[in-house]
Formats: C-alpha cells, structure tokens, sequence
C-alpha cells in the first residue's frame, strides 16, 4: 500500500512539474518587432482612431510566436503568451488575421475614440500551437476576465517599420495568409463567425 502512495505521490509530482514548466513557457522569450513596456502605460484611444487591444492571456504554447497583421498586409503586432498590445487603426471596416500554424480571422466594424478586445487564444495544434482571434465584449462570456488578464500579462509595444520590413520581404507568404482569412471567414459557422466579430457598439 505505502508502494502505491508512492507511486500516486511522484505522479502527482511529475504532473506539477509539466504544470510549471507550461506556465513557464513564455518566460525569456524576446522578439525583433516588439519591446516591453515597463511600467505598462494606460491604453489611451485616440479621438480619430480606433484602439483594438490583442491579448493573448494563455501561457499555452508560451514560446510560440504569431504575428498579427490586417487583410492589406500591414504589420499590427506579435505576440507570445501572457502579453498584450494595442494597434491604432482607422475607423470603419477591417479583418485581423493571425499567422502561426493556421490562418485565423476575426472581422471588425471600429468607430473613432474606442477601444475594442481580441483575445489571441491558442489551441493545440499538429507541430505547434493553432491560433483563435476571438472578440472580447460584453457579449462574450469572458469580459468579466479582461481586467485580471491585463493585469497579468505584459505590456509589450510594436516597431512598426522593422514589423512592417519583413511582412514586405515575405510579401508572397502574405498574400496567400490574406487569402487563407478571407476563405476562413466565409467557412466558419454562424457561431463561430459571430464569435470572431466586433461591432461597432462593443468599443469602450
């Protein structure tokens, strides 16, 4: 019996290993398109833009980089797990896509001097972590969790030209993830698709 406690007890200490080193992930990771805001600063909207926050508050597959940009190619941001940055974009009509393993979408309507949520949420995928954009709203069950997710997460800032400057030295690896968004927005259902949408009363 005291063999089988033992066994249990190693188990279970195996198991809170694999656990920290998860949350851990992310620890050390560095990257040439972004730098650390320290002390995070408020996220402030500007009256003639719209503010749109990307939060990725999961520490699964923590190391694994993805890059934010829009359907024209412009460079918004990358980022790893439990970080957090915003991009000022004009009002009006946008689809955000993300490159890691797949091509995800999500489709916005902004309005000027607001501030609107994408969660940038990983799930497990065939070689590396498979990436979500989901809209974080007062619609959505995980608006109540918004605060302790910033709060938990770094600040981290984008350099748009070098961002930029390698999107353009990759222009055709682009253009097929731009094209890859807007077939996965007209493959998702219902559900999904309204999951992946923001309007234009969700800014804050």
């Amino acid at each position: 019996m005291n063999h089988r406690f033992a066994l249990v007890n190693i188990f279970s200490s195996t198991l809170l290993a694999v656990a920290v080193l998860a949350s851990c992930l992310g620890c050390g990771v560095s990257s040439s398109y972004m730098h650390a805001q320290t002390p995070a600063q408020p996220i402030a909207a500007a009256p003639d833009k719209a503010t749109v926050v990307f939060l990725r508050p999961s520490g699964y597959g923590g190391r694994s980089k993805t890059t934010i940009l829009d359907a024209h190619g412009q460079f918004l941001g990358e980022d790893w797990g439990a970080t957090y940055f915003a991009a000022q974009v004009a009002p009006g009509e946008h689809v955000f896509l993300s490159w890691a393993e797949n091509t995800a979408a999500l489709r916005a309507s902004l309005a000027p001097g607001k501030t609107y949520y994408i969660e940038v949420a990983p799930k497990m995928g065939f070689l590396s972590a498979r990436v979500h954009l989901l809209a974080v709203t007062p619609r959505t069950p995980n608006w109540s969790k918004l605060r302790d997710w910033m709060s938990n997460s770094v600040q981290i800032v984008p350099d748009e030209a070098a961002g930029q400057a390698y999107l353009e030295s990759r222009s055709a690896d682009v253009e097929e993830r731009v094209r890859r968004a807007k077939e996965a927005l007209h493959k998702y259902s219902p559900e999904e698709l309204d999951e992946r949408t923001l309007r234009r009363e969700d800014g804050q």
